[in-house]
């Protein structure tokens, strides 16, 4: 029936993670409307396009996991819908089909408006949405998961969204691009820390994989000091963007829970925590960048 497939498509698109996308969106609005430059038309397109290229990502992640045997019955994590059998192979491929045309759709209007470099932006956003997981060297097997996920969910996608509702690039939009970056790829490590042992099965090379389950700790809490660290490259311009680092309390909250969890389960709330802080970030940093 209608409400079970609704509710299994809500968990293949894992809701609790999609802030990474909608973050760097607003961040980049909130600094154009400070300047006096704010189009809603652009605004809305940028938002979807976003979240379309993160849930077309999350759906061939949940494909391919599953095809290449990463995702077991044997994973501590959230449930994944394909290997969970709740939707079939060929049924998640046009799932993703129809998400990256969605996403190209929405992101027409924004190619018209920023020509050339959003065009660019767009196609490699979405190829590389489905080489996270796909093809003979996935970027998430070869340890470059946290890189692709620090650029792409920050400078790049704020400096875009900033970019089009302007007109120009600005090393503002750069900087502050680190801290939802950052925070997004603490949300990753969550993730790689938890399921370290399946993906040694499969032969997954996340960082953690590589370097240890102590690595992705001190990678956690680095991801995290680097983000309410970026917040200080504007406390001339504007100071009460620091506001921000009103979240190092709950931060450190999380971080002791990184450094002292007993159990994976643990770890699947303290992802959503971590989301959850990243949308208490960003609206801390929208509301000081406004006074």
């Amino acid at each position: 029936n209608l409400m079970h497939a609704i509710q299994i498509w809500t968990i293949a698109i894992r809701p609790k993670t999609l802030i990474a996308s909608i973050s760097p969106v607003l961040i980049a609005t909130t600094m154009a409307i400070k300047i006096g430059s704010f189009d809603w038309l652009i605004f809305l397109c940028t938002m979807c396009t976003a979240l379309g290229i993160q849930i077309t990502t999350n759906l061939a992640n949940d494909y391919f996991d599953c095809l290449k045997g990463v995702d077991t019955y044997e994973r501590k994590g959230f449930i994944r819908v394909t290997q969970a059998k709740l939707v079939s192979h060929k049924t998640m491929r046009q799932a993703i089909v129809v998400s990256m045309l969605l996403t190209l759709l929405t992101g027409l209007y924004l190619v018209i408006i920023g020509k050339a470099l959003i065009a660019c932006l767009l196609i490699v956003s979405l190829c590389l949405s489905i080489l996270y997981t796909a093809g003979p060297y996935p970027l998430a097997y070869f340890g470059l998961g946290d890189l692709f996920v620090f650029i792409f969910f920050g400078p790049i996608a704020l400096s875009g969204a900033y970019y089009l509702q302007i007109g120009s690039l600005s090393l503002e939009a750069l900087l502050a691009g680190i801290a939802p970056g950052a925070i997004s790829t603490a949300i990753l490590t969550v993730n790689n820390v938890r399921d370290i042992d399946e993906d040694r099965l499969a032969n997954k090379k996340t960082l953690v994989t590589n370097f240890g389950k102590s690595f992705g700790k001190w990678e956690y809490l680095f991801c995290l000091l680097t983000a309410f660290g970026s917040s200080f490259f504007f406390y001339e311009s504007h100071p009460f963007a620091l506001c921000s680092i009103l979240c190092l309390l709950p931060a450190s909250m999380l971080v002791k829970t990184m450094f002292t969890y007993k159990s994976p389960t643990e770890l699947n709330l303290l992802l959503i925590k971590t989301g959850q802080l990243l949308c208490l970030f960003t609206a801390l940093f929208c509301i000081g960048w406004m006074l």
